[in-house]
């Protein structure tokens, strides 16, 4: 009797990832990525999830803020047994906690905390940075130079601060997608979900959206010719920079 064949990866979240971003590159972070699933369709919680996800990302719902799981069931027209559902989801991604006969509370992540999911993006970026630079397919450099452009438009206005941030997050998750790992997209999108609040606080800066370009300028040129040491210690310097950045401002003032 032939032994059955592992299941291969689910690479649809990359591939959907990769659809919406060509289709439509001004379209900002969504937490849709985060659920997709083999079909590419989302069910009716996962639906809800990826709508209550997008708001907290964006400060639409802030940390903290209890979800009015009534009002969702309204707007979606259903009874709270999906809304619920969609809780439990979202609970799983990091960016709602459950508590008991209260309902759910978007997170509001205490240093250490935001410093421990850091340690485990930081590993896995690194990685991305180095497969990348080992596979550089055309495609991927092709996509980066459009998300760099992107990122000179809104380094240096103050009003697209936030731009600037879903972009960086954008081309990671290109080079994620498409970095020859079919196992790192998923790990990394959920990962990016749970820190772009605070991902972005560290952008917030021109100077610092400033130095960030730089980098990426660097990382983008090593995958090109390459060279997987110096692209990891971009991708490295760019994250840890930004982390001291992070946790300056936690020191001194509550996240936006």
């Amino acid at each position: 009797m032939t032994p059955a064949r592992p299941a291969p990866p689910d690479t649809s979240r990359a591939a959907a990832f990769l659809q919406a971003f060509e289709e439509d590159r001004g379209t900002p972070i969504a937490f849709w990525w985060v659920f997709a699933g083999p079909s590419n369709t989302l069910t009716l919680p996962e639906q809800i999830a990826a709508s209550v996800g997008d708001r907290i990302i964006s400060h639409a719902i802030a940390p903290g803020e209890w979800i009015r799981e009534q009002e969702i069931g309204q707007q979606f027209g259903v009874s709270r047994s999906p809304v619920r559902e969609a809780m439990r989801l979202l609970e799983r991604e990091g960016v709602v906690r459950i508590h008991a006969r209260r309902g759910a509370r978007a997170t509001f992540l205490a240093q250490k905390e935001i410093q421990d999911l850091f340690e485990v993006r930081a590993s896995l970026v690194r990685l991305v940075g180095r497969r990348a630079a080992e596979h550089r397919p055309e495609r991927l450099l092709e996509l980066l130079e459009i998300g760099f452009c992107t990122l000179g438009e809104t380094a240096d206005d103050p009003a697209t601060a936030r731009r600037y941030g879903e972009t960086a997050a954008q081309m990671t998750l290109l080079c994620a997608a498409l970095c020859g790992n079919d196992r790192l997209f998923p790990l990394i999108a959920s990962l990016s979900m749970q820190m772009l609040r605070y991902t972005s606080l560290g952008l917030r800066s021109c100077e610092r959206r400033r130095r960030s370009l730089v980098l990426w300028r660097g990382a983008i040129d090593a995958i090109r010719r390459g060279d997987a040491d110096a692209a990891e210690q971009f991708f490295a310097s760019r994250l840890e920079e930004n982390w001291r950045e992070i946790r300056r401002l936690l020191e001194t003032e509550v996240p936006a």
